[in-house]
């Protein structure tokens, strides 16, 4: 006789299997700064003819298409990581300013088009830190 549905006595050990081998690999999780890479980091900075195009597919693509504003920061993730450890300054709080600049790409909406808007540059960053993880992109200077 076959089965006829998820059998709950199977499925609990293979999710408690999955999420013990999760913790065993060494890298802690931290959901907000799974956020944070998912709506902040696109390294290397995907191909578009514009910024205007670029925008429009990576706020769409990331699911942040409700925000006014979002920038995108086109550097490797070992080097956002280091702003909140010895590659940046504390400026209060959680907060921590880099010492060097990075590539980045703020988009924003513009209600009367109804479209988005890009402008790249280099700046400094901050953002906010958790556990010597980034969790917030606070601002570029």
């Amino acid at each position: 006789m076959a089965l006829k549905g998820p059998c709950p006595a199977v499925l609990l050990p293979l999710t408690l299997l999955v999420a013990c081998l999760a913790l065993a690999s060494g890298d802690p999780w931290n959901l907000l700064n799974d956020i944070f890479k998912r709506e902040h980091v696109n390294n290397p900075k995907n191909e578009a003819v514009s910024n205007k195009a670029y925008c429009k597919m990576m706020m769409l693509d990331r699911g942040v298409f409700w925000k006014y504003t979002n920038t995108f920061i086109h550097e490797p993730i070992s080097t956002i990581n280091a702003v909140c450890k010895a590659d940046g300054v504390p400026v209060g709080g959680l907060r921590r300013q880099s010492k060097k600049t990075f590539k980045i790409t703020t988009c924003t909406f513009n209600y009367l088009t109804l479209s988005f808007t890009g402008l790249s540059g280099t700046n400094k960053i901050v953002l906010s830190c958790l556990n010597g993880l980034p969790v917030n992109f606070v601002r570029y200077i």
